[in-house]
């Protein structure tokens, strides 16, 4: 099982979700390129979901994980979606919680300029550790902070220029409808009830686009892993078997 977290997180995202599988299956979570203790090329001002998913690719590989179940949140779906489209061989399954496809929802646009406004207002007042903090906010509320607790807060402000290289990739990431379409290896969409409305709209619209795909609703908000991590390696086991 390879675990990715999304934009403005780390690999720490995953602890309860591992601690949930209680070993049944072999869990590999890891820091995305320059999260963590992951380094990145200097300088590092951009990427691109494709580059994040050949680093997860030559993971799999080096490791002898694959073919591999996948489970992404946020961005981390959109790396789990593009390994499924180009290298198809490493992977037997995918979890995808709520990826940030806005372009699925007719509330897309708006949501995204809102976010944008919020990170580049928090960045010109306050500097880079609180645009990553409003970035957050702007997923799931202000409580969000609080899920995430001390030790991961400060492993992602630490993480601030990977975060915003990421967030120009996810909503710039190219794909077509007629690939999702036409994917066959096992897929579970997951959203949380109390997710924000869009991420809601865009879990199902992937689901009913992806013809191998079923949606599962969560008792969490968007950042599942941490609300509700047993949820999660429920569908994990569920998509493993």
């Amino acid at each position: 099982m390879l675990l990715v977290h999304g934009t403005a997180l780390t690999r720490l995202a995953w602890r309860e979700t591992v601690e949930a599988l209680d070993g049944e299956v072999r869990s590999i979570a890891y820091d995305r390129r320059g999260y963590g203790d992951s380094g990145a090329p200097e300088p590092y001002t951009g990427t691109t979901v494709m580059e994040q998913s050949e680093d997860a690719a030559l993971l799999l590989e080096s490791v002898g994980a694959a073919p591999a179940v996948v489970c992404g949140h946020s961005a981390g779906g959109l790396v789990a979606l593009d390994l499924l489209l180009r290298r198809p061989g490493l992977v037997r399954g995918a979890v995808l919680i709520e990826p940030p496809l806005l372009s699925l929802s007719p509330a897309g646009a708006e949501a995204l300029s809102a976010i944008r406004e919020a990170v580049e207002q928090a960045a010109r007042e306050r500097g880079p550790d609180a645009a990553v903090e409003a970035f957050i906010a702007s997923q799931d509320g202000p409580r969000l902070l609080e899920a995430i607790g001390a030790d991961r807060a400060d492993a992602i402000r630490a993480s601030a220029r990977a975060a915003f290289a990421d967030f120009s990739a996810a909503h710039a990431w190219e794909y077509s409808r007629g690939e999702l379409r036409g994917i066959e290896t096992p897929v579970l969409v997951l959203r949380g009830r109390r997710s924000p409305a869009v991420y809601r709209e865009v879990a199902e619209a992937l689901a009913e686009m992806i013809g191998s795909a079923q949606l599962r609703d969560l008792d969490s908000g968007h950042v599942a892993p941490l609300d509700d991590p047993a949820g999660v390696a429920a569908a994990i086991r569920e998509l493993a078997a």
